[in-house]
């Protein structure tokens, strides 16, 4: 080795220790193997190492990968435009070779200094991930910060990480809090629980391995051996379980990961295996919010571009009546929601676990779009929540009654008895009825119907 290129080697690689240690903290043990190493410039503030980004291929978790990071440690991570090139470059190489994109965000933002070629930079980087996204799997990350544009990646990726004491803010925090009212809004759990922006928070480098390993291993490796049985009867389940109890009952143990927990929590979105087949499992428990319409519908477009099927797990009682809601975004998103569940390519099952009021039957659960709709024998299937419902019907009668409440109970059970997913199953509504400890298997075997391995 020549004395010159000694040199140039040490240099890069003191400049580059520490997005090193965080690229080796993620991949596999001698994996990574880095492209475009030596690509760098000068400008009046001196030489840049690597243009503050390193890229290569490696792997996580057994599964190979394309994988950037940004070196916090060059002008604070900024984006040039020859560092938006050479991310560009890893991008296209991903998407021609089929690979999953691993991104590992921690900038400040533009180099300003560049004036207009640090936007086109942002417009590199950007293109290139749109055109990722939905081509193969996307996950984003940020550790550190995230200002400016490249917040924008959290819409064209299907995983948007954040460490939890990490900031993320398409300006600099100090304005949106100006703007505002104090309160810190570029701090990760405020993404996590109040915007919807983040999807999972981590606290580690070792607990980020983990959640990609267990990701990457249920997105890339759709079909694989369970060791749990496809006959298990869920003993835990009965009429009254909710959707999680559900969730963690019937699919195969350990086999969940919830996304976006923090966000619209009576939407469930998590990514699970029956029987060694990867899912992407919807619950709606109660009623559906616009935030709950937005988280599912990114989620049902990161299954559609998986490639893998969506179970529905329906105890709703329809679209919550809120007149701020619906002079927003509601209307909006639950149209926007409906437009994707009507247009995915990839088998469809809904479980009624519950109530189906209203639109929960009609978005959630009809035979007019599920490929398969079952319910529990408990579950009922109704235009209007039976106690509304008996108020208009037989509200002369209640009024009438020595106990209104009493009475009121009654018709309200009439009603709910008049329209059981029995009822339903008779004309033609719902596929079958079952019991609620029964759910694996029947999940298992309409799944089995619909999917090829």
């Amino acid at each position: 080795m020549s004395s010159e290129l000694k040199s140039v080697l040490n240099s890069y690689a003191s400049a580059t220790k520490n997005v090193r240690a965080t690229i080796d903290a993620i991949a596999d043990a001698d994996s990574f193997v880095e492209f475009d190493a030596f690509m760098g410039g000068a400008n009046e503030l001196g030489e840049i190492k690597g243009e503050g980004v390193m890229c290569g291929l490696a792997s996580v978790g057994g599964q190979s990968v394309a994988l950037l990071a940004t070196n916090s440690e060059v002008f604070g991570g900024g984006v040039s435009k020859r560092g938006a090139e050479k991310i560009a470059r890893l991008v296209t190489r991903a998407v021609d070779t089929d690979m999953p994109l691993v991104s590992v965000i921690d900038t400040t933002g533009a180099r300003v200094f560049e004036g207009v070629d640090a936007l086109y930079g942002y417009g590199k980087i950007l293109g290139s991930f749109a055109k990722a996204y939905g081509s193969v799997p996307v996950i984003t990350v940020v550790k550190g910060s995230n200002y400016g544009m490249l917040t924008y990646l959290a819409g064209l990726s299907d995983l948007f990480i954040a460490y939890e004491k990490s900031k993320i803010s398409t300006a600099s925090p100090m304005l949106v809090s100006a703007s505002a009212d104090g309160k810190d809004y570029s701090a990760a759990n405020v993404h996590y629980t109040e915007s919807g922006v983040v999807t999972n928070i981590v606290k580690s480098d070792a607990e980020l391995k983990e959640l990609l390993t267990k990701v990457l291993g249920e997105a890339c490796s759709v079909f694989s051996d369970s060791a749990d049985s496809a006959n298990r009867v869920c003993k835990g389940l009965t009429a009254k379980s909710d959707v999680r109890a559900v969730l963690a009952e019937a699919f195969d143990a350990g086999s969940a990961i919830e996304i976006r927990a923090g966000y619209a929590a009576e939407a469930l979105t998590a990514f699970a295996k029956l029987d060694g087949a990867t899912v992407a499992v919807v619950g709606v428990d109660g009623k559906l919010t616009a935030k709950g319409s937005a988280k599912i519908n990114d989620f049902i477009n990161t299954a559609d571009n998986l490639g893998i099927a969506v179970v529905n797990l329906v105890n709703s009682t329809g679209i919550v009546v809120d007149a701020k809601q619906e002079t927003c975004c509601l209307i909006r998103n639950v149209s926007n929601l409906i437009y994707a569940y009507e247009n995915v390519s990839v088998p469809k099952i809904a479980l009624i676990c519950g109530a189906a009021v209203g639109a929960a039957y009609t978005v959630f659960a009809s035979k007019t779009s599920y490929d398969y709709t079952m319910a529990w024998d408990s579950a009922s299937v109704t235009p209007l929540e039976s106690t509304s419902a008996a108020r208009l019907l037989y509200g002369d009668e209640i009024a009438k009654a020595e106990d209104s409440a009493k009475a009121e109970e009654k018709f309200a059970k009439v009603y709910a008895d008049e329209n059981s997913a029995l009822v339903a199953a008779e004309k033609g509504y719902v596929d079958t009825v079952l019991l609620p400890n029964h759910s694996r298997q029947y999940l298992i075997a309409a799944l089995q119907t619909l999917i090829k391995r």
